[in-house]
């Protein structure tokens, strides 16, 4: 399948919200809990971990939240980023979901013995991900994994694309 981008209404009123979760300029590790009310909830309860990233110019700021998705079906965590971006001189917000990427290591299939046993205890939110940094935060130039870096950059160019 190929990569889309799915729209999701965000309101400019949920900025300085995003800007606490992860100030411009830096990324953190969260628990999904930390975006109750940003991302729907039903997406969220299936999400181990979420890497954030924050970033801003002179006319907006953008965040990312790439959900580490439990997939039980398919025996595999897929990286599923959403992005809002802030426009500050319009006070407008645009926000979606990327869906199917294709970039190195979005997906991790952690092995047919991780999901019998998180079926029966739901301990799946607590599993690590070699795909996620092992500090809990850091600034955008020191970040070395990977394929966060290309979800980021996946995700901004699907967005461009789609302004334009």
């Amino acid at each position: 399948m190929k990569m889309r981008f799915s729209e999701y209404h965000v309101s400019y009123d949920l900025y300085e919200t995003w800007k606490e979760i992860c100030p411009e300029g830096r990324w953190r590790t969260a628990e999904p809990a930390l975006l109750d009310g940003l991302i729907p909830s039903d997406l969220l309860n299936k999400t181990n971990s979420v890497f954030v990233m924050g970033s801003a110019s002179a006319h907006g700021s953008v965040f990312l939240a790439n959900l580490n998705r439990v997939d039980m079906a398919g025996s595999a965590i897929d990286q599923q980023p959403f992005v809002v971006a802030f426009n500050h001189a319009g006070s407008t917000a645009t926000g979606g979901f990327v869906h199917h990427g294709d970039w190195p290591g979005r997906t991790t299939k952690p092995g047919e013995d991780f999901f019998k046993a998180t079926a029966a205890s739901g301990i799946q939110a607590y599993y690590p991900l070699e795909e996620m940094p092992t500090a809990a935060s850091g600034k955008l130039e020191d970040l070395k994994v990977a394929s966060q870096n290309e979800a980021w950059w996946n995700t901004l160019s699907l967005l461009r694309d789609r302004s334009e």
